[in-house]
């Protein structure tokens, strides 16, 4: 009889374990919140296809961000700056100013909202294309970029 009970509280014991660690994984704040986001932002309806942004000619990654700096707080212009030095030199067959554009597109500014990724993409999701033509020489850039990996 005490060793079926000894048996039941180990039992008791291994539940009680698995339910809290089940319960501490389900709040966890470890969820990575922008794929919530851009999953929940979603448009609801197909978008015309983006056109323009082929035909322009993109000089460095401070000539791609002039049309959209307006757009954000004055810690852009420190954002492409720390983007450039981490891709002095790219060994990915990248230029500094490609990777470097993929690199700003990728970091997560200290106010979520105020990120480029996030600017940008709420800007993708907008049937109104006129409102990417800022975006325009930026696009050329990362996207030649994105094409250029393998």
């Amino acid at each position: 009889m005490f060793v079926v009970y000894k048996h039941k509280i180990r039992e008791f014991i291994y539940t009680k374990e698995k339910k809290r660690t089940l319960e501490l994984m389900a709040m966890s704040n470890n969820i990575n919140q922008r794929y919530i986001s851009s999953v929940r932002d979603e448009p609801k309806k197909m978008l015309l296809p983006i056109s323009g942004y082929e035909q322009e000619i993109v000089k460095s990654l401070d000539d791609a961000c002039e049309p959209i700096k307006h757009l954000f707080d004055d810690q852009l212009k420190d954002y492409i700056t720390i983007a450039k030095m981490n891709s002095i030199s790219p060994n990915d067959g990248l230029t500094s100013d490609e990777s470097a554009s993929i690199h700003l597109y990728t970091v997560e500014w200290n106010v979520h909202e105020n990120s480029l990724y996030m600017l940008l993409n709420n800007t993708l999701r907008v049937a109104d294309r006129n409102k990417l033509r800022p975006w325009f020489k930026y696009l050329k850039l990362v996207l030649t970029a994105y094409h250029k990996l393998p």
